[in-house]
């Protein structure tokens, strides 16, 4: 099957590959056509998710393609930390808590302050200026906080649509990876929330 999801909004290119992974039969391949650095790796992500492999290709027009096979697939379960992860996700919508220069300290007070605790949440979401926190290097200090909440399970995702909208390099990325509309509400919908 071949699906063309060039120039699609996030979060189409998901929503289309997931329809048709759910109409093919097993050992099937779909070749989806992608030329947006978040939908190549928000497409990635869900068809790893669905058991599928993804291998990627890049044409000379700038389009990547991306061939999923859809079959028999093997999962190594890694304990990433001795952490509790909690069914909980911490959603950040700014770059700060409150105001000013208070606010960047409070916002860098509580993301540190989460790495004292062995009950972590789950999830930490980025959007809006949120995610100017692990993108920007005068936030280095909550970057390796983030850093370190990652290398001990918490999966941490910053809107793809936010960094675009922002004129921001997804490449820039210092922590975690790219999100989408999908996955993000996915969450949203399955745990416990609290915003900042």
């Amino acid at each position: 099957m071949n699906l063309d999801c060039k120039d699609l909004d996030c979060p189409k290119p998901v929503l289309e590959l997931k329809k048709a992974l759910e109409a093919l039969s097993e050992d099937a391949i779909i070749d989806i056509e992608l030329n947006s650095v978040s939908s190549i790796e928000n497409c990635r992500r869900f068809a790893l998710s669905q058991g599928c492999t993804a291998t990627e290709a890049k044409r000379s027009d700038g389009v990547t393609v991306m061939k999923i096979v859809k079959g028999f697939g093997c999962d190594v379960v890694v304990d990433k930390s001795e952490n509790i992860l909690l069914n909980r996700t911490i959603f950040v919508k700014t770059d700060r808590i409150g105001n000013g220069e208070l606010g960047k300290k409070l916002m860098n007070g509580f993301l540190k302050t989460t790495l004292e605790f062995e009950s972590l949440p789950r999830y930490i979401i980025f959007v809006n200026e949120g995610v100017l926190l692990t993108t920007k290097q005068e936030n280095s200090e909550i970057i390796a906080s983030l850093q370190v909440l990652a290398s001990r399970g918490v999966t941490i995702y910053s809107c793809g649509l936010c960094l675009e909208a922002l004129g921001i390099d997804p490449a820039s990325l210092q922590v975690g990876e790219v999100g989408n509309a999908y996955e993000t509400m996915r969450i949203l919908l399955s745990t416990d929330v609290v915003s900042l």
